[in-house]
């Protein structure tokens, strides 16, 4: 048998939701079983799995230890070389950790099983003494947001359950600000706001754009946008984000014209490869500048990366911080 003490970190979720955490190996159906057979008791007592836990509550599984550590052998962090990268962290407290993301580099593993940021994070905890797996029962550090591979900037990562729980719910309701610094090609307004649809193909990855809704799966996807700079065919854009949808900004500039400047899905094929050839560049440039929370009173702000630099003072550019000023 095995007792388990819930602590803040397991507090606020449904028992069944818990227990899929701490042995994802299990079933569902299986889970949901013993709890009806009185095989796991929540305080003593059966319970029904919708039921929420909290701070102090005992869990009282009634299985073998080996049979538990089959039931949790996926939990075991990720093994990274001992020269993992350096992290960019632009703000840290008990609570959370804000890292500026760099370019080629996944927020969250796939299936390629290529190292991702939340595994440097992860790392970078353990290290720290700030986070212990062998602890922690069903908690693990997890990016609160997500960027394209290619997308440079702000990712969130709290530290625990509550903080976790807060920002979720903070960028669920829309109540984020975020802003996005680009270079697109095309001839862009001064100002101008986007709204329309995004369909998502998961087999292909990508995504399309309509003014209305085609059908119920369809995500409402809203961003404005100011045009800082213009020079040649090339503009320099200021973004603000409403919602937060897969790909959008780079598929919603396209759908008007305005592809981003070395985007290899949504972009303009002849220039990327002009500017491949002349200078190397082999990512979109699109980077998450700032995030507030205005929840929290927190406002985070990310440093360009190189290749945007570079890219600035190829176009005649000048610093959109500066601009911003």
């Amino acid at each position: 048998m095995k007792t388990i003490v819930i602590t803040e970190n397991e507090s606020n979720q449904r028992l069944d939701r818990f227990l899929k955490k701490l042995m994802p190996q299990a079933s569902t159906g299986f889970l949901q079983k013993m709890l009806r057979k009185k095989r796991i008791k929540l305080n003593g007592q059966k319970s029904e799995p919708s039921t929420t836990i909290t701070a102090g509550d005992v869990v009282s599984i009634f299985f073998a230890e080996e049979t538990i550590a089959n039931f949790r052998a996926d939990t075991k962090p990720k093994k990274l070389d001992k020269n993992s990268p350096q992290l960019d962290i632009i703000f840290e407290n008990t609570d959370l950790l804000v890292l500026n993301k760099p370019v080629e580099l996944l927020t969250q593993p796939d299936k390629s099983e290529e190292p991702s940021l939340i595994d440097y994070a992860v790392d970078y905890l353990i290290k720290k003494g700030t986070y212990d797996p062998k602890t922690s029962l069903t908690f693990t550090p997890a990016c609160a947001n997500r960027l394209d591979k290619n997308t440079t900037g702000i990712i969130l990562v709290p530290k625990n359950y509550k903080t976790l729980q807060a920002v979720n719910c903070a960028i669920r309701e829309d109540r984020t600000e975020k802003i996005y610094f680009t270079i697109v090609t095309g001839k862009p307004k001064a100002t101008d706001e986007i709204i329309g649809y995004l369909k998502k193909d998961g087999d292909k990855n990508s995504v399309t754009f309509s003014t209305q809704q085609t059908a119920p799966t369809d995500k409402k996807a809203v961003l404005n946008y100011e045009t800082l700079a213009c020079h040649g065919d090339y503009a320099l854009l200021k973004i603000i984000l409403k919602t937060g949808r897969s790909h959008q900004i780079r598929v919603q500039l396209s759908a008007m014209g305005l592809p981003i400047v070395g985007d290899p899905k949504y972009g303009n094929r002849q220039v990327n490869s002009r500017l491949y050839e002349e200078s190397g560049l082999r990512s979109q440039l699109l980077h998450s500048a700032q995030y507030t929370l205005p929840d929290m009173n927190k406002t985070f702000t990310a440093p360009l990366p190189p290749v945007f630099e570079k890219a600035l003072k190829r176009f005649g550019f000048k610093d959109p911080f500066l601009s911003e000023q």
